[in-house]
């Protein structure tokens, strides 16, 4: 009986290898279409990639050549270009200095940063830890190419300044006098340092910076913005330092800023004289000459110890002449205090501080104190030509 009943089952022949065979070819033409397809898609990405980058390029080298194509309105310019801020040099004056006169000799001209004096001892700092040599003292801008950054006044320029061939100004400050017969590259930008603008026409032009420019231009951006604290650094001063310090391999700019911020507060073997003029800056507001000097300090007593130095200052017979008035502004600005006292000259002085302040400032018989401190820049010649303006009896 099971003989018959398995007799009449049909016969299956069995071949599991073949089967997989068969199943595995069928995946393999599966994945072998996957990967045609994907070389196809990855072909066609890559190549609308390169595409792009080849527009984007040239986009970018197109761009650049505008930008420059300013440079055809200057004309042939015979000489060497002498590039200089303001007197009395500080860190962004010199830096920028030293940066557009890179970028001039990049796009081939004969250029070389100067300074109208001494530099002073925070700027020092900066140049000594870059192993940067400080730009030669010019004495007389008459009869030469100059471009003017970080200033474009001239009682702050150099003497001969109005018989110079004046090619370009590149600032961040007010509108000066200095005037022009010829055209010129103006570039005035309201951001926390002339260094961040020398960094961008860099970017605009198409033209690398090396690692002592850069260095410079580091220390210039932390000077001015008072390593990113004050109230005029923008997005771009923020971007700028990011690419200089990378630039000139600083791993640490707090580090840096703490080497520049004690430098700039010793004014050990000067004079008190010398200490007012060490950040000082001569302005015409409204008809009436005016002189700031800029003096930083580390705490309160030594504000106030200051402030009677700078009123015997102007007692003293060297500081009776040229200007109509002076203002000694004395700061304290470092983790999270900001505090500044502003002295006056003369009852003329006294006037235009208290019309400018009212009570805002605390007069303690020598000074104004204000707190939140002020800049020069932003608060306090803005707040003084205000005043000017509306006239002050026997001034202007």
């Amino acid at each position: 009986m099971h003989d018959s009943a398995a007799r009449s089952r049909p016969f299956i022949k069995k071949d599991p290898g073949g089967f997989k065979m068969e199943k595995k070819r069928r995946i393999w033409k599966w994945i072998s279409a996957v990967l045609v397809i994907a070389s196809a898609c990855a072909l066609g990405f890559l190549g609308g990639r390169y595409e792009a980058d080849l527009r984007y390029r040239a986009e970018r080298e197109r761009n650049q050549r505008i930008e420059r194509s300013e440079l055809e309105g200057l004309g042939e310019i015979k000489g060497t270009i002498y590039v200089t801020g303001h007197k009395n040099p500080d860190a962004d004056t010199v830096g920028s200095s030293i940066g557009y006169a890179a970028l001039l000799r990049a796009l081939g001209y004969d250029a070389v940063p100067v300074v109208l004096g001494d530099i002073n001892k925070e700027t020092e700092c900066i140049l000594k830890e870059g192993g940067i040599q400080a730009p030669q003292l010019l004495e007389d801008a008459a009869g030469r190419n100059i471009v003017l950054v970080d200033h474009s006044d001239y009682l702050q320029s150099a003497e001969g300044l109005k018989d110079a061939n004046v090619i370009a100004v590149i600032d961040h400050h007010r509108v000066g006098s200095v005037t022009t017969g010829n055209r010129l590259i103006y570039d005035a930008r309201p951001l926390g340092s002339t260094a961040t603008i020398v960094w961008m026409r860099c970017r605009d032009y198409g033209v690398g910076i090396d690692r002592e420019t850069a260095y410079a231009m580091t220390g210039s951006v932390l000077s001015d913005t008072i390593n990113l604290a004050s109230n005029a650094t923008t997005f771009a001063d923020r971007e700028a330092l990011k690419e200089l310090s990378q630039l000139a391999g600083i791993s640490d700019t707090d580090a840096l800023y703490r080497k520049m911020y004690k430098a700039l507060i010793s004014y050990e073997g000067m004079t008190d004289e010398e200490i007012f003029l060490s950040d000082y800056k001569e302005y015409e507001l409204s008809g009436v000459k005016t002189g700031i000097g800029c003096i930083n300090v580390y705490d309160e007593d030594g504000s106030k110890d200051m402030a009677e130095r700078m009123r015997r200052v102007f007692a003293s017979p060297g500081m009776s002449s040229g200007m109509d008035l002076y203002i000694a502004e004395i700061t304290i600005f470092h983790d999270g205090i900001s505090v500044t006292r502003l002295v006056p000259s003369n009852e003329a002085a006294d006037g235009v501080l208290r019309a400018a302040f009212g009570d805002e400032a605390v007069y303690d018989g020598v000074s104004y104190r204000l707190e939140p401190g002020v800049s020069r820049k932003q608060v306090l010649v803005p707040a003084i030509t205000e005043v000017l303006n509306g006239g002050i009896d026997g001034l202007g």
